[in-house]
């Protein structure tokens, strides 16, 4: 019911055609569900408490009376996001019970702010391009696909700040190359607007699809004229994707 509020709240209030997305991962016990539009969100401090009396308006408190934690943010150039967690508990013998004692997870409800600052060292290293750093703690066990609050993984950071190097160690370790962030968009996408070539090509190399995410390393190469990007990723190149001579 959570889920549904949320998905209402973007329908009856983002902009006129927005489009949105709705993700879900279940990790150390936790139900994380994001819903991002495209429109420029809202204050939810200033939304007012519903009138018992009427039957609307009631979409925040209901997600807040169901999810143990429920993070809004918008602006115009990010778009609208909704964050509910909910923690989880499994009966004995129930298939989510035996997965989480089959991997072995911990029970981690409350946020270690220590795990915090290192998640910021490491995406701070990925936009370093700090490859020594990140190989030696994805090594360790770190996730290759940790993420921050906006979906953007370790590759993403590497990628679109143009260091080829770490995103072939970042891949070469299992980092997914189409692993979207919260917006649609992929690593890919992001090194041919930077106009980074070894960057584009360490992806390619690692199996990344030119035409996959929002918008598509293709689109965003036609929308900037790189002509040899297109053809790398054998697209024809036409008149407005030449660049002038001299």
């Amino acid at each position: 019911m959570m889920l549904s509020e949320a998905c209402t709240n973007v329908i009856e209030h983002a902009d006129d055609g927005a489009d949105y997305t709705v993700r879900a991962t279940i990790r150390d016990r936790r139900c994380l569900i994001k819903v991002i539009d495209d429109g420029q969100g809202f204050d939810a401090g200033r939304v007012p408490e519903p009138d018992p009396s009427d039957e609307r308006g009631r979409g925040l408190l209901i997600m807040r009376s169901l999810a143990d934690d429920v993070r809004f943010r918008g602006s115009a150039e990010d778009g609208a996001l909704v964050s509910l967690e909910k923690r989880l508990s499994y009966g004995e013998g129930s298939l989510g019970g035996l997965l989480v004692a089959e991997s072995g997870d911990t029970d981690m409800t409350e946020s270690d702010p220590e795990l915090e600052e290192l998640a910021s060292r490491l995406f701070a290293a990925a936009r370093a391009g700090d490859t020594d750093l990140l190989v030696a703690y994805v090594d360790a066990g770190v996730p290759p696909d940790l993420s921050n609050d906006k979906g953007d993984t370790l590759l993403m950071l590497a990628a679109y700040h143009g260091h080829a190097g770490t995103v072939r160690a970042l891949t070469a370790r299992g980092a997914d190359p189409e692993r979207a962030n919260d917006r649609g968009q992929l690593p890919l996408a992001g090194a041919v607007f930077k106009k980074e070539p070894d960057t584009v090509r360490a992806l390619l190399d690692a199996g990344a699809d030119p035409r996959a995410g929002i918008p598509t390393a293709v689109e965003t190469a036609r929308m900037f004229g790189h002509a040899e990007f297109l053809a790398w990723f054998g697209e024809p190149a036409g008149p407005s994707d030449t660049p002038p001579p001299g």
